[in-house]
């Protein structure tokens, strides 16, 4: 009974021909598959964010001047291994 007035109206809906998804041809699939990507990568960046070694910036800045000041002759060689094995800890 509602195989006779079904017919093609699954297989061509507006026309459109056989699609995969929600539109014509490839477009049925293919903003599902960016949009989806696009949420994985959010995901990803903030995990990345959330778990990155934010203390290893400010650790080569402190390292950074601590050569500095051993270059200039603030400090001489024993007080610069010594607080660089300080940092180093870290």
């Amino acid at each position: 009974m509602w195989g006779l007035n079904a017919s093609d109206w699954g297989n061509s809906f507006c026309s459109f021909g056989p699609s995969f998804g929600h539109g014509p041809w490839f477009l049925g699939w293919v903003f599902p598959l960016l949009f989806w990507g696009f949420i994985a990568y959010l995901i990803y960046s903030v995990i990345r964010s959330l778990f990155s070694n934010k203390t290893a910036g400010q650790n080569d800045s402190a390292l950074e001047l601590l050569r500095n000041r051993f270059a200039s002759g603030e400090i001489n060689e024993q007080e610069y291994t010594t607080q660089k094995a300080v940092l180093n800890k870290r």
